[in-house]
This record gives C-alpha cells, structure tokens and sequence, in this order.
C-alpha cells in the first residue's frame, strides 16, 4: 500500500539564524573598521607629536583596596604626567566610577605624589563608563582634549569624545601583557563593545 503521508515540513530556523549571525558579524567587523579608521587620523604616536591641548583626560581601570592603580591604570597615569610635564595638557581630568573603590580620588593621589598640583587636577567621579566621561567632560566646558588610554580602548573613547562635542586626539598608553588569554578576551570584548557604542549613540546620544 502506497505512503500517502505528507512529508514532514522543513525546519528552517537553522538556515535562519545562520544568517543573522553572518549580518551580525559583518556589522560588526565594518562597525569596528569605521571605529579605528577615524582613531587612527587623530591617534598620535609619541607625545613629542602631540597638540598642545588645555586638557588631558585619563580614563580610569581597576583602582586596589588600598588606593593601588592597576598597571594599565598606572600607565594610563604615566602618559597623562608625561603630556603634562612636557606641557601638552595644562590639567588633568581623572575620570573613573566610585561603585566599588574611589578611582579618580586614587588616581588625583597618585598625580599629587608625583608633584602634579591639585589645581591642576580635576576629579570626575561620574565616569562610570567611557559615554559618562566624555559627556561630563563637555558638560565641565571642555571642547578640546588628549583622550588618554590603551590603544585598544581609544577607538570607542575617540568616537564618543566626538560626538559629545569635544575635538579629540588620542595618546595611547602601554598595556601590560597579560599573555595570549587576556589578549583574545580584550579582542572580544572591546570589538563588541564598538559596535555596541555605535548602536548606542544612534539610538540614544552620549550620556
């Protein structure tokens, strides 16, 4: 006796969700191509090549329970000092989040030890994430500052910078090398987080 069953209907959600993954990711690969392209025009190499500038703003990272900057952190803090004493920034903007340790109260700290004055110092507690800082800094007055931090991380500040109304350029700090693991993670990470920033300020500004 012949089979008069209907065949059983195809599934294709796999089909379906193959392809959002493939727009998903080319979305994301031009989202971060657009990002470090326009870095790259304001990015300097040495601070001998850096603009005068009335302010640099040193983006905060993991503050210890006793006040200890973590070495990215102390790094970023080296490169602020170092446009400062060559007279590339006339203060300083220490921005970070308070949630868990003060950082930029750490930070102004580790400045002031190293014969920063403290006029020359302002504290940004509100920089819980790289959008606050910079829509605080413009909301401060400033129009024109160094965006200092690793040059994975300028990309996406550089960008916000921009678009909250501040002429930035970009001094790369050095990372710390945490080894090929944390190199991966950061790739990752930071690569969602560009296209998440452009999605972001699309929707709703910076803020």
């Amino acid at each position: 006796m012949p089979d008069t069953s209907a065949p059983a209907p195809r599934r294709r959600w796999p089909k379906w969700l193959a392809f959002a993954a493939l727009v998903f990711g080319a979305l994301v690969v031009a989202g971060n191509l657009y990002l470090v392209k326009r870095a790259r025009a304001v990015t300097v190499s040495d601070i001998e090549r850096a603009p005068v500038r009335p302010y640099a703003i040193v983006l905060g990272n993991h503050v210890e329970a006793d006040g200890t900057p973590c070495p990215d952190l102390a790094m970023r803090l080296e490169t602020g000092l170092a446009l400062y004493k060559a007279g590339r920034a006339a203060k300083i903007i220490v921005s970070g989040g308070v949630r868990d340790n003060d950082e930029p109260r750490a930070m102004a700290a580790w400045l002031e030890a190293r014969e920063v004055p403290r006029a020359d110092i302002i504290l940004d507690p509100g920089g819980h994430r790289t959008a606050a800082t910079m829509a605080d800094a413009a909301a401060l007055g400033v129009r024109s500052a160094h965006v200092v931090s690793q040059g994975y991380h300028l990309p996406r500040a550089l960008y916000l910078a921009g678009k909250a109304g501040i002429d930035a350029s970009g001094v790369p700090a050095p990372k710390v090398d945490g080894g090929s693991r944390d190199a991966g993670r950061v790739f990752i990470r930071e690569g969602l987080a560009r296209a998440e920033t452009l999605v972001e300020v699309a929707l709703r500004g910076v803020r």
